[in-house]
């Protein structure tokens, strides 16, 4: 049962060799159309009477003539018209000469070999329906009055009639489909249990010119998967293996014979054919058992469907489109999974201490080269060599070091109905270069579970994809105060938009702590984790650099875009847009100006619950900062700022101190003077109209002395009483705080504090004015003081008088643009000559997560002044943990500035100030208000200076 019921179990060596062939499969010559009955091809040795594979395998065709060509091309044609058109190496994308050849589709063999190992044309017993009711009459059991005896004579009778042991309403079982597993070929290690002196073995496999339709689930190292050991292996192998320290080919016995010591055994598998059409995997180059001799590199062969693993499993899900990773138990390979399939890591669970593992130096890295993998996944995790392959469909890729040659370089990788064509796991400046992309949803995408991804992405030509480069991966954790740098760097790369000049050449990178991965369900749930999978938090200090990268063919009016800002992110929270993107040396082929950037998409994810910001939206894209150091964006060095979201739009919940957009959500110790009194906003920006709680006291209503007005009522003694003096006249504004039972009760900001306990009857005024009835209100504290141009005091009497709190508090909301202009295409400020930079502002007190300092502002002006320029409005990242809010907050600041820094809270006692990518000559002042005299003590790299 271990090796299920179909299985080819080898301990000796499995030698299967078919007719020879040059080559099993080439890229097609020349494009060819629908209704075509033949095709020119590269090169290839195919016969008459093959059956071959096309392109993604939309269509198979059984070959009626092979003519020669010149330069060793061939045409070859088929029984029966194709059903689609596809691409040659004549094809040229959008125009690009360059192109010329990278979206060429290829033919493959798949039925023709002189050897075939089928496990899934297997008759066995008739089960379910292809009969018109798609009703098999016994699929729950025998029909009443109709026995085990009456049904096998109505076989028989079939039989007899037919020829064939079938049913009209039912068909022959086949192995495959109806088990949900392939044929099972597994090489292993065996050895005398009996005796530590005699030699040890392993099964090889050498096969050359070979069919395996639905047979090739091969594991070539197996390990006794699950410690569901045949009865003859000891239970504990890895032990009883190392006591017999010697192979037969390495054996002292040879030299005491003066025999020449045997040639190291190998696995091999050339020119062979895989069709996984109904289930199963192609092979598994891994090491969950012990590894004594090598695999030769692995060439030329067509693989339709399933997966190859190289140092991980071969399994992919069907049902979802996306890998399912192995659990961490120990019967993995035992455990049932969609595809069973083979090779994962994890099928070594017990302790690895001598057991000789795929890390072993000694032996070389696993080469998967030259080979056609057909709609068949890859998974390729280090150390590995992967290279000169066409592969459609998905890879899933472990970075390694981008030497030249990279271990996976060469490659032409198409996978459009996948997530992604390359899903890339990656560290350090390790990375994916030397590929050709085309045809994707996301051409690359980088996730990461375990570390700290970084990564980068070197000579790379992406084409036609909806997405070139997506980057959501993991970063240092903000939550622990890392403020380790860490950089994700893209160069010397080519995007090409789609054909239609639309698509996305990448999105800005970002990081998040804890990402959603594995062992957790799908590593390609991409996001951050919340609760309960774990938590996760924003990082401090990562960047992305672009250099030396061309942009072709992005058009505006397709939605074709270079850089597309806050877009396209699965699962997230937009609480990490912030982080910057530095450019250098960039091309743009065909791409105007205002296909460049697109900053368009709206702030998110305010709300109380978990992957939301509080009170207003996530800070990301309102401190987004791309950085063009040599002006090959902008034509001069600068950067590039976003605009003001939202800052005068109503808020999306209704705030217990009465305010009414973010901009009354600046702290009060920053809109208040010393004495307590009001300086107020400024005029002359986009605020709203409207949105108090206003009546007018009817002209028929009168006071308890008879005079037409409206009483203002006191509670007392458990009653209201009027209170003589102090009615509002008819027709006069009421402005109040709330309408409470029919009773409203006053503003002491506007009536005066003599009316600070007072109410009036709503029966005796009209409502003029309701918070509801205006999407964009005036904020509460400008509906109170006012608003005011530049030096001016407030005309209201609780209005600032000092001269150093003349108003506004601020002249514009957002970040500092001073000098720059504001692109509307981009959605976005151009900067010349602008040297912004991330400010982040961390605190550092024990209560962090449990307590709340923010909303905080980020007021930066050049006039060295406390108030009065650029306001930014900043609320913490989301929370990704029930209870807790990380009070970190990154702001976007500029060098040779004035910086003024204000809490809603008492100040933390505890803080870190960051700025970051900056050159070491650059700086910011930063001003702190504390609300009482402190002795501050600052430290600069962990030393005191202040």
């Amino acid at each position: 049962k271990w090796m299920k019921s179909k299985f080819i179990a080898v301990q000796g060596t499995l030698s299967l060799w078919g007719e020879k062939r040059s080559k099993i499969w080439s890229r097609i010559a020349t494009s060819v159309a629908a209704g075509a009955t033949s095709m020119q091809l590269e090169e290839g040795d195919f016969r008459v009477g093959d059956t071959v594979v096309i392109d993604r395998g939309l269509e198979t065709r059984r070959i009626s003539s092979v003519q020669p060509l010149d330069e060793g091309m061939i045409e070859i044609s088929f029984t029966q018209p194709l059903e689609n058109s596809y691409r040659g190496a004549d094809h040229v994308h959008l125009g690009r000469e360059q192109t010329q050849g990278l979206m060429a589709a290829s033919v493959g063999l798949v039925d023709g070999h002189n050897i075939v190992v089928e496990g899934e044309d297997t008759p066995g017993v008739p089960m379910c329906s292809v009969n018109e009711t798609q009703v098999c009459p016994y699929q729950n059991g025998l029909q009443g009055g109709v026995n085990l005896h009456e049904f096998a004579k109505e076989m028989q009778h079939y039989l007899a009639t037919t020829g064939s042991p079938n049913h009209p309403n039912c068909r022959p079982c086949r192995a495959v489909s109806e088990m949900h597993y392939t044929g099972y070929i597994i090489a292993m290690a065996h050895f005398n249990r009996d005796s530590d002196k005699c030699p040890k073995d392993h099964g090889r496999i050498q096969v050359s010119g070979v069919a395996f339709n639905h047979a090739s689930s091969m594991h070539l190292y197996h390990d006794y998967a699950g410690g569901n050991y045949p009865h003859d292996v000891p239970k504990n192998f890895q032990r009883a293996w190392t006591r017999r320290p010697f192979t037969w080919w390495s054996d002292p016995i040879w030299a005491e014979l003066k025999v020449s010591q045997p040639t190291t055994p190998s696995h091999k598998i050339v020119k062979s054919s895989f069709n996984n059409t109904f289930s199963g995997n192609a092979f598994a180059l891994a090491t969950s058992g012990v590894r004594v001799f090598p695999t030769l590199p692995v060439v030329g062969n067509v693989i339709f469907r399933g997966g190859v693993g190289l140092n991980g499993a071969a399994r992919r899900q069907w049902s979802s489109l996306k890998f399912n990773v192995d659990t961490m138990l120990p019967a993995n390979d035992n455990a049932f999974t969609v595809t069973q399939g083979v090779g994962s890591p994890n099928d070594e669970y017990n302790s690895p201490q001598n057991l000789e593992k795929f890390a072993n130096a000694a032996l070389e890295r696993f080469v998967l080269q030259d080979n056609l993998l057909v709609r068949a996944h890859l998974t390729a995790l280090s150390p590995m060599v992967v290279t000169g392959n066409v592969i459609t469909g998905s890879v899933r890729l472990q970075g390694g070091p981008l030497a030249n040659p990279a271990p996976f370089a060469n490659n032409v990788v198409n996978a459009p109905d996948d997530p992604a064509c390359i899903f890339m796991m990656s560290s350090g400046d390790h990375g994916v270069s030397d590929n050709v992309v085309f045809g994707c949803r996301v051409g690359i995408g980088f996730r990461q579970s375990g570390g700290l991804a970084e990564g980068a992405v070197r000579r790379m030509r992406i084409l036609d994809c909806d997405i070139g480069i997506q980057y959501f991966a993991r970063g240092p954790d903000g939550m622990r105060h890392d403020s380790t740098p860490t950089k994700f760097v893209v160069s010397d790369t080519v995007l090409y938009a789609k054909s239609n000049r639309g698509g996305i050449g990448m999105t800005n990178p970002k990081v998040h702590s804890h990402m959603l991965g594995e062992p957790a369900p799908d590593w390609w749930t991409a996001g951050a984790r919340s609760f309960t999978l774990g938590h996760s938090s924003i990082s401090i200090d990562f960047h992305s650099e672009v250099a030396r990268t061309t942009f072709a063919g992005y058009e505006k009016a397709a939605g074709g875009v270079a850089f597309a800002m806050g877009e396209a992110a699965p699962a997230d929270t937009s609480d990490a847009d912030f982080h910057p993107l530095i450019l250098s040396s960039l091309t743009f082929d065909g791409v105007a100006e205002d296909s460049r950037i697109r900053a368009s998409a709206p702030t998110k994810a305010s709300g109380m619950d978990l992957r939301q910001c509080l009170q207003i939206d996530c800070d990301g894209l309102r401190n987004m900062l791309l950085v063009d150091t040599d002006g090959s964006l902008l034509s001069q060095p600068g950067t590039v700022v976003p605009r003001p979201q939202k800052f005068f739009d109503k808020l999306s919940y209704i705030d217990p101190f009465g305010a009414s957009t973010m901009e009354d959500l600046i702290p009060f110790p920053q809109r208040y003077d010393r004495f307590g009194r009001a300086i107020p906003f400024p005029a002359g920006v986009d605020h709203g109209t409207g949105g108090g709680l206003e009546y007018v006291c009817n002209q028929q209503s009168f006071t308890a002395e008879g005079v037409a007005g409206c009483d203002v009522l006191f509670m007392g003694a458990g009653v209201w009483v009027p209170q003589p003096g102090l009615a509002l006249g008819a027709g006069d504004r009421i402005v109040a705080i709330r309408n409470d039972g029919g009773m409203v009760r006053l503003d002491p900001l506007h009536h005066g504090w003599a009316l600070a306990a007072g109410w009036v009857r709503a029966a005796d005024c009209n409502l003029t004015q309701d918070p509801a009835w205006t999407e964009k209100p005036e904020s509460q504290h400008a509906r109170r003081y006012g608003r005011v141009e530049v030096g001016q005091f407030g005309a209201h009497p609780n209005a600032s008088r000092v001269d150093a709190t003349k108003g506004p508090v601020y002249t514009v909301p957002g970040v500092w643009r001073k000098g720059c202009t504001f692109d509307s295409d981009w959605s976005a400020y151009r900067c010349p000559n602008a040297k912004h930079r991330p400010l982040v502002i961390e605190v550092m007190d024990f209560s962090h997560l449990d307590r709340r300092w923010a909303p905080v502002t980020v007021e930066v002006n050049d006039k060295w002044a406390p108030q009065g320029g650029a306001m930014n409005v900043l609320t913490g990242p989301a929370m990704m943990w029930p209870g807790k809010r990380l009070q970190t907050f990154h702001a976007l600041g500029h060098a040779g500035m004035r910086h003024n820094i204000y809490f809603s809270a008492d100040p933390p006692k505890h803080l870190r100030l960051h700025m970051l990518n900056a050159d070491r000559a650059e700086g910011m002042v930063v001003c702190i208000y504390y609300g009482v005299p402190n002795s501050v003590v600052a430290y600069v790299d962990g030393k005191r200076k202040a």
